[in-house]
């Protein structure tokens, strides 16, 4: 399968799913998107999801392509449409094809449909301002001086983290479901999600810039699973 982004073939992973066996889903580290056959994004369990965790990691990139404005199914070739969805007060976007052959995600909009993200509160955000100056944003990857946004200037998007109480559900709900219970600390999970941005770049003062928060959260959170 082609991504519809920049024509590249797709990687199918196959992950743990809900009800038995394994469910195969497609990605384009590149683009940073995720293809899902007709209903494969329902059919992942707990378990799969914290892989898919893994594998976003394991694929990290610090450059991403840029979607093009038109996007086409890799099945039958016809135009993706937007779509604006909601999953309990969250809201996430993705790409659907008109047949229903499957829809297309961006890593960020996977992670708020999974309500793994949140915006970050201002006492956190007082954290970050101590340790980084700048940070970049998931959706467009924009740079955010943090010393006069709290927002993207450009495509206006709140900053965001990974959500360490979301985090610590989903591991509940597999260490019920496997025989390996796993647990963690949401107190530490929150420090380390602030404590551990990207590595800084030099040239922005002080506080250099920090990489994307939603990526380098996802790093703490492989690493803590491992």
């Amino acid at each position: 399968m082609n991504c519809p982004g920049c024509a590249a073939s797709m990687r199918e992973i196959d992950f743990e799913a809900s009800l038995t066996g394994r469910v195969a889903i497609d990605f384009c580290f590149a683009c940073q998107v995720i293809w899902f056959d007709a209903h494969k994004s329902t059919e992942l369990s707990p378990g799969g999801v914290l892989e898919v965790f893994k594998a976003l990691d394991a694929n990290r990139s610090q450059t991403r392509n840029a979607l093009p404005a038109l996007l086409h199914c890799p099945r039958c070739h016809s135009r993706l449409g937007l779509v604006q969805d909601l999953q309990r007060t969250t809201h996430f976007s993705y790409y659907c094809c008109t047949w229903g052959h499957g829809r297309l995600t961006p890593f960020l909009q996977f992670l708020r449909e999974k309500n793994f993200i949140r915006a970050i509160s201002g006492a956190e955000l007082a954290t970050l301002k101590a340790k980084v100056r700048v940070i970049q944003r998931s959706s467009c990857g924009a740079p955010v001086d943090l010393e006069r946004d709290t927002a993207c200037p450009y495509c206006r998007s709140p900053i965001s983290i990974l959500d360490p109480d979301a985090v610590s559900e989903t591991l509940r709900a597999l260490a019920s479901a496997e025989t390996q219970r796993k647990t963690i600390d949401v107190g530490a999970l929150a420090d380390a999600l602030l404590e551990h941005p990207q590595p800084a770049t030099p040239g922005f003062g002080a506080g250099g810039i920090a990489g994307d928060l939603v990526a380098a959260g996802i790093g703490v959170v492989a690493a803590l699973l491992r």
